[in-house]
């Protein structure tokens, strides 16, 4: 049985798609023409493993969405980590990407907190405009201030790297009008960084999903605020119905053309979900809803439904649920070797939202580095040639939606939201001042 497993059997299934038809005849009526139509040679014993494939494809169209068993997952990526230079102070929610050799990080925010060990002053409250760039060519290099976000203060915004520029919009903060539109552009012009204005989003989101292909920024779901709620089924007015499943795309090659609906995602409306592309295709996987839920109000509800996206054909077609009901994945750059999404950290609310709007117990077990604090320490897989799930090394503390970007093999976390840690010996707080580098390898 496992010699039918893994790539060879993804390499049978995408055959079964494009020569279903001829393969069944093939395996029915058994002949050389029957197989050279078929546009394949093979023996006996290779027949009985594409009969094997053509069978499980079979299930799995049954019921695409059935979860694996937690107890199945294989690991799948080893990630060695530790600290690098830290943050110039704590903060969560940023967002960013990689211009030329510089990471970026913008924006943010923190709760306060002046009881982190050796740190009094770290940790103020507040939303941040800030930004800062780290020049990752130099190992001792360590964070520099970079212009100010033209906006107001916030966090919640999310950023795409195209063409070396750093593209953002969208995010919250507490005073109104409390969810934001307006989108700005960063790059280095002659020596000098500059922020410029950019299209404003179709309606006021935060916490969205953002991705790239090409030269295409697509962006998916996120929630309206009003001080009140997060509202991910309808914006705060009853408005854009199924907000949390809108898709929009931009050209950053003809801005000028301005923002397109795409089709919206046929799931549970979202923010805070991993999204990120692949050969083409647009994957979202996990995420939560609003406390908005008509029938089900004033509760957050973890998203397990996840969804491929066409582009070609404006279609989507849904993927494997979640081995484990967790959610409130990063988004952005986070394939590693053009093949496995990488699903960081997460939280486990007390129910999961169907794509019908009602609610079911959650299911399987989050990893916790520390057992006593909140948040999750999983970093799990998705490999997108086999369409299975699975898992990579645990981070060394809880988190809940670090800044996350992947650069060849180095994975960069900056910040989150933890329970407080201890990393190499340092201290860091809820809203960390941590910048974490994880180097990654396929286990053996």
């Amino acid at each position: 049985m496992n010699r039918v497993s893994g790539v060879r059997l993804a390499r049978i299934e995408r055959m079964v798609r494009n020569k279903g038809a001829a393969l069944m005849l093939a395996l029915i009526q058994p002949s050389p023409r029957a197989w050279k139509r078929a546009g394949v040679t093979v023996g006996v014993g290779a027949a009985i493993v594409l009969f094997a494939g053509l069978v499980r494809m079979t299930l799995i169209a049954a019921d695409t969405s059935t979860p694996q068993a937690q107890a199945s997952l294989r690991q799948m990526l080893t990630i060695t980590w530790k600290k690098g230079p830290d943050l110039p102070r704590g903060f969560q929610d940023s967002s960013g990407g990689i211009i030329g050799r510089t990471l970026i990080t913008v924006a943010g925010f923190c709760q306060g907190q002046k009881s982190v060990p050796g740190k009094p002053d770290k940790y103020p409250r507040g939303f941040l405009k800030k930004a800062w760039g780290l020049d990752l060519s130099k190992p001792d290099a360590s964070w520099n201030d970079l212009p100010e976000y033209p906006g107001a203060a916030r966090q919640g915004l999310y950023c795409a790297a195209v063409n070396q520029k750093v593209y953002c919009w969208g995010g919250v903060n507490y005073t109104d009008p409390f969810t934001y539109k307006d989108g700005y552009r960063l790059s280095k012009q002659a020596h000098h960084w500059i922020w410029e204005p950019l299209p404003d989003l179709p309606s006021p989101a935060g916490f969205s999903s953002i991705c790239v292909i090409g030269s295409k920024i697509y962006i998916l779901g996120g929630s309206d605020y009003d001080s009140e709620k997060f509202y991910t089924h309808a914006d705060r007015v009853g408005n854009n119905t199924r907000l949390g499943a809108r898709l929009l795309m931009i050209d950053t090659a003809d801005l000028s053309g301005g923002w397109k609906r795409l089709a919206d995602c046929p799931g549970t409306p979202r923010w805070v979900a991993a999204m990120t592309a692949v050969k083409g295709k647009v994957f979202v996987v996990g995420g939560a809803t609003g406390d908005d839920n008509p029938n089900h109000p004033n509760v957050y509800n973890t998203v397990v439904d996840n969804w491929r996206y066409d582009p070609a054909r404006n279609q989507w077609d849904r993927l494997r649920d979640l081995p484990v009901s967790s959610g409130n994945f990063p988004s952005g750059r986070l394939v590693y070797k053009d093949r496995y999404i990488l699903l960081i950290g997460g939280y486990q609310y007390a129910r999961i939202e169907n794509t019908d709007g009602s609610l079911r117990e959650p299911y399987g077990v989050p990893h916790k580095h520390y057992k006593d604090k909140d948040y999750f320490s999983d970093v799990w897989v998705y490999d997108t040639y086999t369409g299975l799930f699975g898992t990579a090394s645990l981070l060394p503390l809880n988190n809940n939606m670090p800044l996350a970007v992947l650069d060849g093999s180095r994975l960069y976390l900056i910040g989150g939201e933890t329970g407080g840690s201890v990393i190499e010996g340092e201290n860091f707080g809820h809203h960390p001042d941590l910048f974490l580098v994880g180097s990654i390898e396929e286990t053996k």
